[in-house]
């Protein structure tokens, strides 16, 4: 992991009080799929976390930029691990049409 994320997600402000609230604010329901969350899950920077913005606070911390996901919708708007489509379009809009159900 690149210093500049280690020094966002490994903190203790981002386990002990960011992830809490963004899970609290969601009630639990994927920003992605709509779908109550009952494992794995992690937060979803809308603007992107990168080396040039992760000391802007509320980029990297605002609760206003993070939303709750499951972390396959996660890999799959990031198109990882064999996901071929976001099922978010670049102006986040959901496009429901490509959620793997």
């Amino acid at each position: 992991m690149e210093y500049w994320k280690k020094k966002i997600y490994l903190s203790r402000y981002w386990k002990e009080e960011i992830r809490p609230k963004v899970y609290e604010k969601s009630n639990g329901i994927c920003f992605f799929c709509g779908k109550l969350i009952l494992k794995r899950w992690t937060c979803h920077h809308k603007i992107e976390l990168t080396e040039q913005n992760y000391m802007i606070e509320e980029i990297a911390f605002g609760l206003d930029n993070l939303v709750l996901c499951h972390s396959d919708c996660h890999n799959q708007h990031h198109k990882r691990f064999g996901f071929k489509a976001s099922i978010v379009e670049n102006d986040l809009e959901i496009n429901y049409g490509r959620r793997k159900v």
